[in-house]
């Protein structure tokens, strides 16, 4: 898969993601309708995995970025986005060139 794909395929992620959040932020507010004690059980279980996975993205972002202030700009957009900001993330990465992978020393 070319460079070029890559770059549309993630595009249209974001924007899929974007258009649903909307739509579902229109539908229902989560700020005031949210109820730990009163949610579903894998409504919580999927919060818990959520995170968790935005966790092991932004370790995986630590490693690629050197600046400090980057990482940290990153770990919040990945919390407050999820999803959104990962997709953001890998096209930033690839308009600019830069590998996705770092190759580890053994």
């Amino acid at each position: 898969m070319n460079k070029t794909i890559k770059i549309i395929f993630f595009t249209i992620l974001f924007f899929i993601m974007l258009a649903t959040t909307f739509w579902a932020g229109f539908q229902q507010n989560l700020l005031t309708d949210f109820g730990w004690t009163t949610s579903p059980m894998w409504f919580k279980a999927t919060l818990v995995d959520f995170y968790l996975n935005q966790l092991i993205l932004f370790l995986w972002v630590w490693v690629l970025e050197d600046n400090f202030l980057i990482k940290l700009i990153w770990f919040v957009l990945f919390i407050c986005f999820g999803s959104m900001g990962t997709a953001l993330y890998i096209i930033i990465r690839l308009v600019q060139n830069k590998p996705l992978l770092k190759k580890e020393k053994v």
